[in-house]
């Protein structure tokens, strides 16, 4: 995952067994590979400028998707972990967020943008990647964060009464 930063891509090896209300999630190991300064910088101006074309973005989708950004980031993990890419039964990527509208708020249409191409990460992994987690929320009418939500349910549920979680804003 990389978020609107841009720092680089956190990766997580995760077990994950059960289904329902016994799901359970492990964390087995976890890496941070930093971005260089120029790709930050690549991320910054597709995200700010009005320059940028189409052509620059299917580039930088493929260089961020490339080993040298998301791939790596499996490949560095898996042997940091002991593990090989083939041990794995799938990656998820979130992908490098370019831009989010998920409200109404604005003359855009409720979009999102996600760069990092799967289909290169699989290539370079030889794994099979699930993808667009912002892109189907925001189509089933969510705001595009829907791990949270799961993450949330898994890790904090519990069987005999309810949980609240609140997130505080230190901007207020």
């Amino acid at each position: 995952m990389s978020g609107t930063s841009a720092d680089g891509v956190d990766a997580a090896l995760t077990c994950i067994t059960g289904s329902g209300d016994q799901v359970k999630l492990e964390v087995l190991d976890f890496v941070t590979i930093p971005y260089s300064l120029t790709l930050k910088n690549k991320i910054f101006q597709t995200m700010e400028s009005d320059q940028v074309n189409a052509a620059y973005i299917s580039s930088l989708n493929f260089e961020l998707g490339k080993v040298k950004v998301f791939a790596e980031a499996v490949q560095q993990l898996c042997k940091h972990a002991g593990y090989e890419c083939n041990d794995l039964d799938l990656i998820g990527s979130h992908g490098q967020t370019i831009a989010h509208a998920p409200d109404h708020s604005t003359d855009l249409q409720r979009s999102t943008l996600q760069i990092g191409e799967p289909a290169v990460i699989a290539y370079e992994t030889r794994t099979p990647v699930v993808s667009n987690f912002r892109v189907m929320d925001l189509a089933a009418g969510g705001q595009g964060a829907p791990l949270i939500a799961y993450f949330d349910y898994v890790l904090c549920r519990h069987a005999d009464h309810s949980i609240a979680l609140l997130k505080f804003r230190r901007d207020c």
